[in-house]
């Protein structure tokens, strides 16, 4: 006991005996007061009065919080949402006595600040005597029908709310003209219209379906082949068979996969580090990205889809018993780095609460995505809209509360990686193991770098081959432990990592210090105090003409070379870094015996720290070379000659990628075992205030919905022996069945809003009362019905949607229409929308002819501004390095940083990755302009414009202005717009002295900026 606690306890206790004493001597109380018993409670005018001033106002006054209500002895006997607050049979354990001794601060009444001495004593005597309360007007404090209490939602009360009905197929409306009625999706669109008085926009021209439906499905401009393709194959076979036959070439284009999954990681709030100050990166975390494009473009059901999410582990449970993994169990195992998207707090200040607060983003996310509902505004008191109580938020929690935490149910900087597990890629026709890839690779880089030295580009092999000079613990063969190093733990003289120290005294280990579990570790030597310090020597016959640092350490390192400091940082990592060390570096080697030393610090848990040197090139930039060699060949005036190099370079992109066997940690779920932690409601929210336990469960207007016999998640019973406790499965399976009534419903909607820009229903997030009604309720179920029936099939349904004349709309409005529906409600026309950031970004560099195809792998980091990494706490260590090449690939592989992004990704309304984006909403501000007028990344695109078009079109300015209208453009411009083209870049070159090369730049930027670019009609 703490000597606050005491005195109080002594000051409590004195005028509790004071109270007692002071109240009439007979022979029937001749000491302290029996519990419970009435004769020896204080004067209730005394009583009254604390109450009156320190309970009324939040209980019966003002408000009525928790149903608790201090009106009368009738409404206070009856206790509140949790129950009397006085125990009649054991006054001195209520509820109330806890509350206003401030037991639980989460529960501390009243919550301004505890009562004063004085008063507490009078109400603990009060309530230890049994809370005697008059009846009649001296009992009665207020009127208790003022403030009536009203339970937030029972569960009947959205028993009519159209998301939480059944799905019956509706019956499709007949339209007035023949014509609307051949879709089921226009009749529905159309008989809505007749009633409003208003006549749909004709079809659009044939050119602006086909970047309508390219951007659509690809997240990209068609180009003019495809273009004029597509305008012959309409004059040939007639529109529809052209439109058909063309969304079927991009439903069946890889792009496909990579623009539609940007759709899905705003809804599961992707990113790929933790968030907070350190920002740590999740390890491999992409494999997930991945995973979410393959599948799409493999149009894995939506019903699979989810099931592999929530519970890919326990689904494919049977087949993780021995050593090999098949491709289907390793997706399955993939997906489920659905859980490890989150931000993580790696050291918060109340373990308890970050724990709680990690496992709702879970649910809250889950609830939201996949129900369209809000279920986080039950977390902490039952929804005051929806028929969701406290205690459904937390019997959905029971679904989850046996997966372990990011960080293993641990916090702290060593355990950034997560929770990660090796997986191998599953062999199999068309898969090459590790040798056979690096042969592949091997093979075309050295007939690369043949043809560099033709260009006059230096290659990693003209610096001489690479020779280890100190080993780290990844190898070579020779050495596969690492170096041997004089190493200790205590502290040093000044010049211990100078070459004539005496480290005679010091201990020898394998190299790799550290503790096993630290991410990335090999450990060759238990390190686990907070210091360390390192010492090798190693010979040289020679100056090497290059020098590569590995590098492997937590929180601080220090690297000296013969007793310079070659390197310093500060930070940990979860996996080696190489740096190329420059020439002031090498000058520190001597021909003879060199010494490098090292020194590491790390007190915050498990540990790490290993260095290996070798010469060559670092591997972070082992493709600058190839991107040297782009460059050269687009200088190369011999077409021939760089055709047959370009092809190998092609080819070279495409082996990175090749189906391989290779063993990469992966962030999966995991779970404690088969037998989970008793779920309690959490009062207030607070985990420090366990409420009653619940079992796992959904609402019951859930269940009501889902119809007559439904029985909700079917949950087998517990096996302690077992990994999980297959409760995330039975939820998942719920969901695409009794629970599809609302998973479809939402999926559905989201579709329509992909191709409409906004939903059926216009809140895609919120299904509840706090959202929107939707527009066309049938036309909704209608859709939610078709997916089911077409087997959950994502693609079926985009055809399904784009086949009708609903989609093929004009977006010119008519008076009428705009009069009458201005915010096109009822889809009379179609609403056009601007590019979202990504598509901006990856149109610019596929119009400008710099877009790389490269697909999956890595994330790569396209250049920052300086001005912005400034802004970092670590600049130097804010933003990772990528090859020319790579900076070029489509935004869905750039590197997602949730305290550093791209300043034009931010500028077009990229959400925030910290919470789920069910729908973005563009701005129209002054910086959006800044970025694409007068950003580094625009520029340099128009340049690269300008020269595509000078070298792809023969003739003079006015052929030039055709090609880049037509490439960014996506149509033929006409005579006009090429006159004018062709005006304005004279003008730059007469009035205002720009050579013609120049003005065409300027010409090229203000076509980016063209809201015809910018927009999507």
């Amino acid at each position: 006991m703490n000597r606050s606690t005491l005195l109080l306890t002594f000051v409590t206790g004195s005028l509790v005996a004071s109270l007692v004493l002071a109240a009439p001597n007979s022979p029937s109380s001749p000491g302290p007061a029996a519990a419970g018993d009435a004769r020896f409670a204080p004067e209730w005018a005394e009583v009254r009065r604390v109450l009156e001033a320190s309970c009324l106002p939040c209980h019966g006054g003002n408000e009525r919080e928790s149903g608790l209500s201090f009106a009368t002895a009738r409404t206070f006997g009856a206790g509140g949402d949790r129950g009397p607050v006085v125990d009649a049979a054991a006054p001195a354990s209520s509820r109330m006595l806890a509350a206003i001794g401030y037991e639980n601060p989460e529960l501390a009444m009243p919550p301004t600040g505890q009562l004063p001495a004085a008063e507490l004593a009078l109400l603990r005597a009060w309530i230890e005597a049994g809370a005697s309360w008059p009846e009649g007007i001296d009992g009665r404090l207020a009127d208790p029908e003022a403030f009536a209490h009203e339970p937030a939602a029972a569960p009947d009360d959205g028993a009519d709310w159209w998301a939480y009905q059944g799905l019956e197929p509706p019956k499709v409306p007949t339209a007035t003209a023949p014509a609307w009625n051949v879709h089921p999706i226009d009749a529905f669109i159309a008989s809505k219209l007749e009633t409003a008085g208003l006549e749909p926009a004709p079809r659009a021209r044939a050119g602006v379906l086909l970047r309508r439906a390219t951007y659509d499905l690809t997240g990209l401009p068609p180009t003019p082949d495809e273009f004029e393709a597509f305008l012959a194959t309409t004059e040939r076979a007639g529109f529809e068979a052209a439109w058909k036959e063309a969304i079927e070439r991009l439903l069946a284009s890889p792009r496909y996969g990579e623009h539609q999954a940007r759709h899905w990681l705003d809804l599961v709030r992707y990113a790929e580090t933790n968030g907070y100050e350190r920002d740590g990166t999740k390890t491999n975390i992409w494999r997930y990205r991945d995973w979410v494009i393959r599948s799409l473009n493999d149009d894995k059901p939506y019903d699979r889809f989810l099931l592999e999410q929530l519970a890919g582990d326990e689904l494919v449970a049977e087949s993780l018993t021995g050593d090999e993994i098949d491709a289907r169990t390793a997706e399955a195992l993939l997906a489920t780095g659905y859980y490890r998207l989150g931000v993580w707090d790696d050291e918060p200040a109340d373990p308890l609460q970050a724990r709680a607060d990690e496992l709702a983003d879970i649910v809250d996310t889950t609830a939201q995505v996949f129900l369209g509902t809000t279920f986080g505004c039950a977390r902490c008191h039952d929804h005051k809209a929806d028929p969701i109580t406290q205690r459904d938020y937390f019997a959905l929690t029971a679904y989850f509360n046996n997966v372990k935490g990011y960080g293993g149910d641990a916090f702290g900087q060593h355990l950034g990686g997560g929770m990660t597990r090796e997986l191998l890629d599953a062999p199999g026709p068309g898969v090459l193991d590790a040798n056979e890839h690096r042969a592949v690779v091997d093979d075309l880089e050295a007939r690369l770098a043949a043809a560099a030295r033709r260009f006059g580009v230096a290659t990693p092999g003209d610096l001489g081959q690479a020779r280890t000079l100190v080993s780290d613990a990844r190898g070579p063969a020779a050495s596969p432990k690492g170096t041997r190093w004089r190493w200790t733990t205590s502290p040093a003289p000044d010049d211990w990592m100078r070459p004539a120290f005496d480290d005679s005294g010091w201990d020898e280990g394998q190299g790799g210090f550290g503790t096993d579990g630290t991410p990335g570790a090999r450990v060759g030597t238990v390190w686990d105090e907070p210091e360390i310090r390192l010492r090798t020597r190693f010979a040289l016959t020679e100056i090497p003409d290059t020098l590569v640092l590995s590098v492997h350490h937590d929180e601080d390192v220090a690297v000296f070379l013969n007793g310079v400091a070659i390197f310093e940082r500060q930070g940990y990592r979860t996996d080696y870094t190489e740096i190329q060390l420059g020439d002031e570096e090498r000058a520190q080697l001597v021909v003879g015996k060199n010494l490098l030393a090292v020194a590491c610090r790390q007190t915050g848990g498990g540990q790490f720290i290993d260095v290996g040197l070798r010469t060559g090139l670092a591997r972070t930039n082992s493709g600058d070379w190839l991107s040297e060699l782009h460059r050269a060949l687009a200088q190369d005036p011999d077409e021939e000659s760089a055709a047959e190099v370009r092809a190998l370079l092609a080819e070279h992109a495409r082996s990175r990628n090749l189906p391989r066997t290779s063993p990469y940690p992966a962030l999966l779920v995991s779970e404690r075992g088969g037998e989970p932690p008793e779920q309690f409601v959490h009062l207030r929210g607070s985990a420090h205030a366990p409420g009653e336990s619940v079992a796992p469960g959904v609402p019951e207007i859930f269940r009501k919905a889902a119809g007559r016999g439904a029985r909700g998640p079917l949950v087998r019973p517990l096996d302690p022996t077992a990994p999980t406790t297959g409760r995330r499965l039975a939820f998942a399976r719920w969901l695409v069945g009794e629970g599809s009534f609302l998973t479809a419903r939402v999926m559905a909607n989201r579709l329509w809003q992909s191709h409409f820009g906004r939903g059926l229903c216009r809140s895609p997030g919120d299904f509840g009362k706090l959202g929107l009604l939707p527009t066309h309720p049938e036309l909704l179920d209608h859709l939610a019905i078709e997916l089911i029936l077409r087997k959950w099939s994502v693609k079926d349904m985009h055809r399904y949607i784009m086949t009708s004349r609903s989609y093929v709309m004009d977006s010119v409005g008519t008076e009428a229409g705009l009069a009458r529906d201005p915010r096109n409600d009822l889809f009379w026309r179609f609403d056009p929308r601007r590019l979202t950031a990504e598509e901006y970004r990856d149109a610019v560099l596929a119009t400008s002819g710099a877009l790389v195809e490269t697909r999956f792998g890595p994330s790569v980091y396209p250049e920052m501004d300086p001005a912005v990494l400034a802004t970092a706490s670590r600049p130097d260590q804010a933003w990772g390095h990528s090859s020319a090449a790579d900076q070029n690939r489509r935004s869905i592989y750039v590197f997602v940083k949730r305290s550093l992004r791209l300043p034009l990704f931010e500028a077009l309304d990229q959400p925030d990755p910290d919470i789920s984006c069910p729908e973005r909403f563009p701005t129209n501000v002054p910086t959006q302009a800044l970025m694409t007028m007068n950003g580094s990344f625009v520029d340099a695109a128009a340049e690269r414009l300008a020269e595509r078009v000078r070298l792809e079109v023969e003739g003079g300015l006015a052929s030039r202005v055709k090609r880049a209208i037509e490439l960014v453009l996506s149509r033929r411009p006409t005579k006009a717009e090429i006159t004018r083209g062709v005006t304005f870049i004279e003008t730059l070159h007469d009035d205002y002295w720009l050579d013609e090369d120049e003005a065409v730049v300027v010409f090229c930027l203000g076509l980016y900026n063209r809201n015809e670019f910018l927009w999507v009609d």
